[in-house]
């Protein structure tokens, strides 16, 4: 029998000064659905929320965890599902304003080792914010990295965006990383906080029934601050590629000049749709700027600052700015359902949608879906029909189930795996296994074979091992396919005396299975073209995916200081995450391939990590000097360190910055001097 109990909006709103003193809300009355949960946040139990966007659903996890946190005690721990949004959350809380602000709160979103340091900042937190991925990294190390945190005084998981355990690449993080804390971790109890999806209580059984197996509610909510209008226009789809976009660009400024007096939040799936869109506006006496990966973290956080505090009128943005920041808007128009050749999933679209309308201040919200003539019925119909929340441990990817098997391979390290029927045993607490998604014999064997060729595990007397590559990959939550890569690219290159050659150094960091199996735009054809060319003429027509040309293209440009211009985008992911390749490199390096090269490696991620040239790298390791101070030191003729320790006052005057940060500065310097 189910432990799910339903529950829906509580119309007799309660004042917030009924709650206790555990936390202070700045509004005289709770909401609807808040009001509900004024009922039952004191409770030893799960609370699965469905409700809209703007619903106030933040404010319903705070009422649980002050509750938790200020009365029984112990720790929290809030999940969220990318970078942005737990930065978001650790910038609120830590806010001299909010109530949680005299409460030790500590983030942890790319720590994939943790440092001594590290592990006292998390085990001193009262609230400890992680992504699913670091979650899941964590339960996976919990033995070797002593992580007592996760279970001792821990007794509360806030998971955000609980809908996105439907997302292709992310939701199998989460399910598998709510899976492995309910099993460290027998007292934690679940906050879901979800969009209105029409199989939540599917979600609800499976946390409570199968998870914690605790009285679990179901809050389903159809309250909304702001009433929402959703309108479905069209767009001229004929001609060439160029032509329709600007078909869309017309028509969202068409709407845009209806409403002259309105704040707009205009979404866009793809760069070029955004520069058109901003330089037809700019060409029209509008202002307006575009929010994308292309900017770096300063300007993306001004302009989403401006926009909120009413300074910037029209904000054009990727998706980003729907999932990682809270910026409503009185109108959203959404430019399209297309992403180059592949449609935008619904969940997107909706959390796009949800945007519309700013409470307190708005009457309404207003949201215009843009799609194609010849194509409307076919997309009105598919985004008026709701997606339940499905599994993505099973996934087909490249025809392997190598979703499953980047989870396997780490259960099999730590010796939760052993053989086929661990396999199914695991498997059983799973939702893929919940929705009836059966792991038969042939996806069995498939993974394991799959593992097996690769390198990731061996077989020893019927029992599963892991290799030096799945034993990395483990450790450093990495693609067991990647790792293996890696091994044999490194291998390769160092045997062929080749690590000095920029080229074949950029296609070994670029030939990986995950970069292998992007996608490559017309844009980014044509930027790429070059390199291209000499990769054929190097290694002969064949040998490289395109897409693994692209990412070698990016470590090229890293590495040679040269703007990546239409692929910006995936050069900054691959650079923010480099410190990590090369900790998977210097594991490989001394676990199993013994190459002997720790200071390679160094150099190597010192390059790639901040776009410098070999001889700037002694300056960025300084404290307060990156790439830019580097080259301004270099170019007035100070072109060491013992330059440096002469001259402070030179450097004072060509860095501007203050006596006491240049004095820290030369130490430093000193440092590097003395350690040759």
């Amino acid at each position: 029998m189910s432990s799910v109990i339903r529950l829906s909006d509580q119309h007799e709103v309660v004042k917030t000064s009924k709650y206790p003193k555990y936390a202070k809300f700045p509004f005289e009355y709770f909401n609807p659905v808040q009001s509900r949960i004024f009922e039952i946040y004191d409770q030893e139990c799960n609370i699965i929320i469905s409700a809209a966007t703007s619903a106030g659903k933040t404010v319903m996890s705070e009422m649980v965890a002050a509750h938790q946190l200020r009365k029984n005690g112990g720790k929290m721990i809030y999940l969220a599902p990318m970078r942005a949004l737990a930065k978001e959350k650790y910038d609120d809380w830590t806010d001299p304003s909010h109530h949680f602000s005299d409460l030790n709160i500590a983030i942890c979103t790319g720590d994939y080792r943790l440092t001594p340091q590290r592990k006292k900042e998390l085990e001193a937190a009262n609230i400890i914010i992680l992504t699913t991925e670091m979650v899941n990294s964590r339960c996976r190390n919990y033995k070797s990295e002593q992580n007592d945190w996760l279970i001792k005084d821990t007794k509360l998981c806030i998971c955000d965006e609980g809908h996105l355990l439907t997302v292709p690449g992310r939701g199998d993080h989460a399910e598998v990383g709510m899976m492995n804390l309910a099993t460290q971790n027998k007292n934690i109890r679940f906050v879901v906080l979800s969009a209105t999806m029409p199989n939540v209580e599917e979600i609800a059984e499976w946390v409570g029934d199968v998870l914690t197996k605790k009285k679990t509610y179901l809050v389903e909510s159809s309250y909304r601050p702001c009433p929402l209008g959703v309108h479905y226009e069209m767009y001229e789809d004929v001609g060439l590629y160029e032509q329709q976009e600007r078909e869309k660009v017309n028509a969202a400024v068409d709407i845009i000049h209806d409403y002259p007096e309105d704040k707009f939040l205009l979404f866009v799936h793809t760069k070029r749709t955004g520069d058109l869109l901003k330089k037809e506006l700019k060409n029209l006496g509008f202002i307006a700027e575009f929010h994308n990966a292309d900017l770096d973290k300063s300007k993306r956080t001004s302009l989403e600052n401006r926009f909120k505090k009413g300074d910037l009128k029209y904000l054009i943005a990727t998706s980003t700015v729907a999932w990682g920041c809270n910026t409503p808007a009185r109108r959203v128009v959404i430019l399209g359902v297309h992403r180059g050749l592949s449609e935008v999933a619904n969940y997107d679209i909706f959390q796009e949608v949800g945007r519309s309308g700013r409470p307190g201040y708005d009457p309404r919200g207003d949201a215009y879906i843009l799609l194609p003539k010849s194509q409307f019925d076919k997309y009105y119909n598919q985004l008026k029909k709701s997606e339940s929340i499905e599994s993505r441990l099973l996934d087909n990817v490249g025809e392997h189930y190598k979703t499953l098997a980047f989870h396997l391979v780490s259960e099999i390290h730590h010796g939760g795996i052993r053989n086929r029927k661990d396999v199914l045993s695991w498997y059983e607490k799973t939702l893929a296994h919940f929705q009836a998604k059966g792991l038969d014999d042939d996806i069995i064997d498939s993974t394991i074979d799959l593992l097996l060729q690769r390198g990731a595990i061996k077989e020893e007397n019927g029992t599963y091992k892991a290799t030096t590559v799945g034993v990395v990959s483990s450790m450093f939550y990495y693609s067991p396919f990647d790792v293996a890569d890696l091994r044999r690219n490194f291998t390769n290159l160092f045997n062929r005396g080749k690590e000095d050659d920029e080229l074949h150094l950029s296609m070994a960091l670029g030939d990986i299975d995950s970069l292998r199996m992007g996608i490559v735009s017309k844009a980014e054809r044509a930027e790429i073209g070059p390199f291209y060319s000499r990769v054929r003429r190097e290694y002969g027509q064949n040998n490289f995916y395109e897409a693994a040309i692209k990412g070698g293209f990016c470590y090229y440009c890293s590495l040679n200081c040269k703007n990546p211009g239409n692929v910006a985008s995936t050069a900054r992911t691959l650079q923010w995450d480099f410190p990590r390749l090369v900790q998977v490199l210097h594991a490989l390096d001394s676990i199993g391939c013994k190459w002997d090269r720790k200071d390679f490696f160094e150099t190597l991620e010192a390059r790639v990590s901040y776009g410098v040239e070999p001889h700037l790298l002694p300056f960025v390791k300084l404290p307060g000097i990156g790439k830019v101070r580097a080259e301004r030191l270099w170019s007035v003729g100070i072109k060491s360190l013992q330059a440096i320790v002469a001259d402070p006052d030179r450097v004072r005057t060509v860095l501007n910055m203050k006596s006491e940060k240049i004095m820290e500065i030369v130490e430093a310097a000193k440092g590097q001097i003395l350690l040759g």
